[in-house]
């Protein structure tokens, strides 16, 4: 290798290192620390009502958020929220059947957030809107047997 190619080298390997050790701008998922905690929850859509309870954590040295919801007869399901700045919000949902899904949305702002699926298909929107600091909705629109199903579920805070 020559001198040329070993600085190089060396001056990439610098400029990464000097990159790890600046402190990192805070990202919108900052934003969402409000969320950090425990939540009672109730969903209303398709002529159903039901209660859940649903609590969130960082994850990933603060890189994502985790959300784990569950309800009575023992069902539940698993989010992971991102943020990245070229591809905006991503919300994967695993239930507890297996299914998995995964959302996009544009934008920067941690307090309305308008979700669109994307696997395995664009039929679920679901906007999440913070109301304060102990309450929040999701707005949800997905079709299922023919017939557009508009839910609405209501969460405030349980415990910090």
């Amino acid at each position: 290798m020559t001198h040329t190619g070993c600085v190089r080298i060396l001056m990439m390997l610098a400029s990464f290192v000097l990159t790890a050790a600046l402190p990192a701008a805070a990202t919108p998922i900052a934003g969402l620390h409000d969320l950090v905690g425990s939540w009672k929850c109730t969903y209303r859509g398709g002529g159903m009502s039901m209660a859940y309870d649903t609590t969130y954590a960082y994850n990933l040295n603060g890189h994502t958020l985790r959300q784990i919801a569950s309800w009575a007869g023992g069902g539940g399901d698993e989010e992971l929220i991102g943020y990245d700045p070229h591809a905006g919000w991503t919300a994967v949902v695993f239930d507890d059947h297996g299914t998995t899904t995964v959302m996009h949305a544009p934008g920067t702002n941690p307090n309305h957030i308008a979700y669109r699926s994307v696997y395995p298909d664009a039929n679920l929107a679901v906007t999440f809107d913070r109301l304060s600091a102990t309450k929040y909705t999701l707005h949800g629109r997905f079709r299922s047997g023919g017939k557009t199903i508009d839910s609405v579920d209501t969460c405030t805070r349980t415990t910090p």
